[in-house]
């Protein structure tokens, strides 16, 4: 029989070695994808626009199934529903709108810090891979740029084929970072006190190892919403404005270069 609420603290907390490891695994595992392997199939001919999103959709779909099997199991032994250890709470209209509001600012803070991205770039070093594609470069306004120039070898135009290619893999980056970073890790951060939410967005954003110049951007949002998940005890606000922002605008981004 299953409980109605999920007890943070009663889920098996982490220790620091599992915390490097949580976060440390996933983060080698993509940067191989993107940084080993995706340069190898470029490099044989393949455009960065079609590559990339084939690659991410398949690891990311190995991190959603890692997810629903971690949270699984742990349902089980707590003995609640697997609903409710997805950190699925629901929250009354007023809480939808104090951490909606929130998300808010933290998508705004994090279109701010987009300008810190160049002199942190100069400052460590960093540079952008030529075989990443476009979307990747923050200082590249696409629809100002050259059609040749956002995706060599590759016609945009058009190519409607990309819009479900793109939809899986924002989709499945929305579940992997809400399930197994967020859902999954973060509540077994509680006997961290508020350290807890900060070193989960830090961490977070570190994960990122495959593409660092975008730390100040990808830090920034991380860290509003992992306070906005530890407070309400639920994924709804960030699932909700990630699906917007990342989502949505994407789609509607990639579908107006591809009738352009």
């Amino acid at each position: 029989m299953t409980t109605k609420d999920f007890n943070w603290q009663g889920a098996k907390q982490l220790s620091v070695v599992q915390i490097l490891l949580a976060f440390f695994l996933p983060s080698a595992f993509a940067f191989c994808g993107f940084r080993v392997v995706l340069p190898i199939i470029v490099a044989k001919g393949t455009p960065a626009i079609i590559a990339w999103p084939t690659i991410a959709s398949v690891m990311l779909f190995i991190f959603v199934v890692l997810a629903f099997y971690f949270l699984s199991n742990e349902a089980k032994s707590l003995k609640i529903s697997l609903v409710t250890r997805l950190c699925l709470k629901k929250l009354s209209i007023k809480q939808w709108l104090i951490y909606l509001l929130i998300m808010i600012v933290g998508m705004i803070a994090s279109m701010m810090a987009t300008n810190l991205v160049v002199p942190f770039m100069k400052i460590t070093g960093i540079s952008i891979p030529d075989y990443m594609p476009f979307f990747l470069d923050p200082t590249v306004n696409p629809m100002e740029t050259a059609p040749e120039l956002l995706t060599p070898g590759f016609v945009l135009k058009g190519s409607y084929f990309m819009l479900p290619l793109m939809a899986v893999t924002l989709f499945l980056n929305i579940l992997t970072e809400e399930l197994y970073f967020r859902a999954w890790i973060l509540p077994k951060l509680t006997k961290y006190g508020n350290w807890g939410w900060i070193i989960n967005g830090v961490f977070f954003a570190l994960y990122h190892t495959y593409q660092l110049w975008l730390l100040p951007t990808i830090l920034t949002m991380s860290l509003f919403t992992a306070f906005v998940v530890y407070k309400s005890k639920s994924i709804w606000p960030a699932f909700v404005l990630h699906f917007i922002g990342n989502f949505l605008f994407s789609i509607l981004g990639v579908l107006m270069l591809i009738m352009s």
